[in-house]
């Protein structure tokens, strides 16, 4: 019922206005011409309002009480008084305000509306429905009593009248204000799964082509968390590449797999992409079968190689798969993906000197390659010889060496690795988390990397190495319980051996520090 109204006086110095002189001012977005408020009443009012966005509705009412001790007939004034007074369960006050501005402002759409918020509270369905009309026939460009009305139709078990109401409404309004009642339109077409209507409220806030209005709305269903109706708004319009692909995610989102393989594996839509688009996006839902059979109608070619033995690596054919990518050959754009790739299915045999071989053989040493040849090494013992794979002086791979000292159990090193790198434009949060959070630890600002850190844990609870950090930074900073529950959590989680060991020693530490 309540909303944080805004007055503004035009014109009119405050400090010299006559008592009930009638200025034009600005009431939470509408023209009006009003009787002057005194400086003193329209501080009490703001705090009113105020203390009625908290839902402190008898401190609310109290403000008000004292913006209505100067003297200025306000309907507004009067009306809001009603209406915290109603809120804070005082109804006979209630009734008695709102009688004394009805006689004051017979025909005051603030006087209407008022009643259509104390009926809606009351639960007295007619009563408010009559008040909200009347008060939208008064001032026909508010907003308010529309979405009085259509909460109280919606409360009364008539959504679709709300959904009429509020379409009306919006069609015949040019008005920015109406953005309120769009949002309450959307937020109705979510919860019924209305797609019609969605598209149409998104379509009456935007001057643009059907296909425009309906990725627009695609966009905001997902942004919303309604994959489904995000399907179903897309699924007519698929116009473009875009559309496509919001469509696509939008029914994996929502748990159509098995429809976007079929889709993929025999679409003729020229928008969804060649048949090496579509079968990337194949291996990236984990459709392994999908891919294979459709390969069989494609020419040979590297990047078929490739994306067959992509397949067979999800599968879990490690022996066949090396033997596609071992064919895949050098200077094809795959070749270096290829080699990656080759290089697990060997780790996975066993063979970790053919991984490290095949590595050497992509050229330029990318920092892909180079970052799976150095955990080949850490793996074999060889830290140095990782370690020597990587330029300290530059950024990013600054931080490839704090992770690989995180992973070779030289916490130390890593977090003044991490705490070097400068680079603004990191692309993992995972990385920035842990860079931002050491580069506050080293300045000694640690309950802020506590915080950094604590907020990425949250989101990424996997990432091991940066919840033994933050429980290591929780000790240190004599948080001892936190830093020992927190602790206890990760052990029954954690079975690198180098991590279980240092996490163990960091609780042993605190309970020795008390």
């Amino acid at each position: 019922m309540s909303r944080l109204a805004s007055i503004v006086l035009l014109g009119v110095a405050a400090c010299t206005a006559p008592t009930l002189r009638t200025v034009p001012r600005v009431v939470d977005g509408n023209l009006e011409h009003g009787p002057f408020i005194s400086p003193y009443a329209y501080e009490w009012f703001i705090e009113g309002e105020a203390w009625s966005s908290q839902d402190q509705h008898g401190q609310a009412a109290m403000a008000f009480e004292n913006a209505a001790a100067a003297p200025s007939d306000d309907a507004l004034l009067m009306t809001r008084l009603a209406e915290e007074y109603e809120l804070s369960g005082d109804s006979r006050r209630a009734d008695r305000t709102l009688a004394a501005a009805r006689r004051s402002h017979p025909g005051s759409p603030w006087v209407a509306l008022a009643q259509g918020r104390i009926a809606q509270h009351r639960g007295e369905t007619t009563d408010a429905i009559e008040a909200f009309l009347r008060a939208q026939s008064q001032a026909s460009t508010w907003d308010e009593p529309v979405i009085g009305l259509a909460e109280t139709l919606i409360g009364s078990g008539r959504p679709e009248r709300a959904s009429a109401v509020l379409l009306a409404y919006l069609r015949a309004s040019n008005e920015v204000r109406s953005e309120r009642a769009r949002g309450v339109l959307l937020d109705l077409a979510r919860r019924r799964g209305d797609v019609e209507t969605w598209r149409l409220a998104v379509a009456l806030g935007a001057h643009s082509s059907r296909a425009e209005q309906a990725l627009r709305a695609g966009k905001l269903a997902l942004r919303r968390g309604q994959p489904a109706l995000a399907a179903r708004t897309l699924a007519p319009a698929l116009d473009t590449a875009q559309h496509v692909a919001v469509w696509l995610r939008a029914l994996l989102e929502s748990g159509g797999r098995a429809e976007v393989a079929s889709f993929l594996a025999a679409s003729t839509n020229p928008e969804t992409g060649d048949w090496s688009k579509r079968v990337d996006l194949l291996l990236e839902i984990g459709e392994a079968d999908v891919v294979l059979a459709l390969l069989n109608s494609v020419p040979p070619s590297p990047k078929a190689e490739y994306s067959k033995g992509r397949a067979l690596l999800l599968k879990g054919n490690f022996v066949e798969a090396a033997s596609v990518f071992a064919a895949v050959p050098l200077g094809a754009a795959s070749f270096e993906a290829a080699r990656l790739d080759f290089a697990e299915c060997a780790s996975a045999l066993g063979r970790r000197g053919a991984a490290a071989e095949a590595l050497s053989q992509a050229p330029h040493y990318s920092l892909a390659v180079r970052e799976t040849l150095a955990a080949l090494f850490l793996q074999e013992g060889a830290l140095r010889a990782g370690l020597r794979l990587f330029d300290p002086k530059r950024d990013l791979e600054r931080a490839t060496l704090a992770a690989l000292f995180e992973r070779a159990g030289h916490f130390e090193e890593a977090a003044a690795y991490y705490a070097a790198v400068k680079a603004p434009g990191l692309d993992a949060a995972g990385l920035r988390a842990r860079v931002l959070a050491e580069r506050l630890a080293s300045q000694g600002k640690r309950r802020s990397a506590i915080e950094v850190l604590e907020r990425w844990t949250v989101s990424a609870p996997d990432d091991l190495y940066a919840r033994v950090r933050l429980v290591e930074l929780l000790a240190a900073d004599d948080q001892v319980e936190l830093a020992r529950n927190r602790g206890r959590r990760a052990l029954e989680v954690i079975d690198e051996p180098q991590l279980r060991k240092h996490l163990i020693a960091v609780l042993e530490r605190s309970v020795h520090a008390e």
